[in-house]
């Protein structure tokens, strides 16, 4: 049986030193401890065990509390046509315009907030359309897969080369609606939020039907993005120009993908699990659309077939990401953060330890060599596998942490497909 103990510092210390033979229970003057004192200790690094991959969707997946309004469209090989657009309501802190003003004209300020991914350099349409109903949510949250009716003309359509190191995009709209609402203002037909909804209910920018380029983030600060007037007050000895704004209040980004003909179409809920054998020896996460790929250890109680008692020191998890998959305007995610999902694929828990949540990182010190690795701490998840009672079908998944604020990529291969580089290696100490 396998007895593993909170505080194994020393045993740790040796596992630094021993080999695969059995040692003396002191070295340099570190005492093994008294659950030690008069046994050997061998430690083995185990590397057999199978890791089985799979890909899962979940059916919804918050965008209301996202970092961008991600607008765009673009062609993947892997994960098809994947279409980000974003719908939004806006309000100001003070419905005052002088009475004597009048408009001149009126434009949308889209603040790049630097995110992009695939090719900015091909051309991108803007479709600006009215909501034709106000936004709503049964759970004060907005999803990917929220929709919300629009008006099928939309106000203006504006075709350009997406520049995301720059501030701001500047979209002119037309002069009437802006007279409409500026007016209305003015003259104190509109006073508060619920007399604006009743005008304008809100705002859905969409890419164009043919776009195959990039997807853009544009930040959601009332800094950055706003609808803006441009006013003059006639009789005043100076000309100055005036604006007032509007600002976004709710907003969310829906997202999509059409994965016809793909692998993914397979996936028809959230229970539905996509082995990678089914899928060409890969599996998918997707941030924004809701793929993950699911992680389990189906061999992982073989440890117990090594017959003696013993400890595991370390859990190591290497994913190998495909290379074909990604690139400069598709690049890897630095970190990813580890959680649970349980037999039905719902979100269980974040995994941490004493010190911090666990996450992986990417290594890519031989990346000329392809050999460009993600490494998971996983000790904690598996000392949990090890000693749960009764036994639970949990597994893992990876996200990072702006997993419902981006549309990022990572196709993994499984263990065949990296000619076993992705892999579970325990560290093992027996005592004799």
């Amino acid at each position: 049986m396998i007895k593993y103990y909170n505080k194994i510092a020393t045993v740790i210390a040796f596992a630094l030193i021993v080999t695969s033979c059995s040692t003396d229970t002191e070295v340099e003057g570190i005492n093994a401890g008294e659950d030690f004192t008069n046994t050997h200790i061998r430690v083995l690094s185990i590397d057999t065990f199978s890791v089985a991959f799979s890909t899962m969707k979940f059916d919804s997946i918050i965008t209301s509390e996202s970092s961008s309004l991600l607008i765009g469209k673009y062609i993947d090989d892997d994960m098809g046509v994947v279409t980000a657009s974003s719908n939004f309501q806006l309000n100001t802190a003070s419905y005052y315009i002088d009475n004597d003003a009048i408009l001149d004209s009126v434009g949308l300020v889209l603040g790049y907030d630097t995110y992009y991914y695939n090719d900015t350099t091909q051309v991108s349409t803007l479709n600006i359309h009215r909501l034709t109903e106000k936004m709503s949510s049964e759970d004060s949250y907005y999803y990917n897969t929220t929709e919300t009716s629009y008006e099928a003309t939309p106000l203006v359509s504006r075709t350009f080369i997406p520049t995301p190191s720059k501030d701001s995009l500047f979209v002119t709209l037309p002069y009437d609606f802006g007279e409409e609402l500026f007016n209305d203002i003015r003259d104190n037909n509109i006073t508060d939020n619920e007399s604006l909804y009743q005008k304008l209910k809100g705002i859905t920018i969409r890419p164009g039907a043919n776009d195959d380029g990039s997807i853009i983030g544009y930040s959601v600060s009332s800094e950055d993005t706003y609808l803006r007037f441009y006013y003059k007050i006639p009789d005043e000895l100076d000309t100055d120009e005036y604006t007032y704004d509007l600002s976004i209040n709710e907003f969310y980004n829906h997202i999509e993908s059409d994965v016809s003909g793909l692998p993914l179409e397979l996936i028809t809920d959230q229970e539905y699990n996509l082995s990678s054998s089914d899928s060409n020896g890969i599996s998918y996460n997707q941030s924004g659309t809701g793929y993950v790929t699911k992680i389990e250890f189906p061999t992982l109680k073989d440890i117990y077939d090594v017959g003696e008692s013993g400890t595991i020191l370390e859990a190591t998890l290497y994913i190998q990401p495909n290379t074909t998959s990604h690139s400069d305007i598709q690049p890897l995610s630095d970190a990813l953060l580890l959680y649970t999902i349980d037999q039905n694929n719902d979100l269980a828990s974040q995994i941490s330890n004493s010190a911090d949540v666990v996450s992986a990182s990417l290594t890519t010190d031989n990346s000329e060599f392809n050999e460009i690795l993600y490494t998971i701490p996983v000790i904690d998840f598996i000392d949990q596998k090890l000693s749960e009672s009764p036994e639970t079908e949990d597994a893992l998944i990876l996200i990072p942490s702006d997993y419902n604020s981006s549309i990022n990529k990572i196709i993994f291969n499984d263990s065949e497909k990296s000619e076993f580089k992705t892999k579970l290696v325990l560290t093992y100490a027996i005592y004799e």
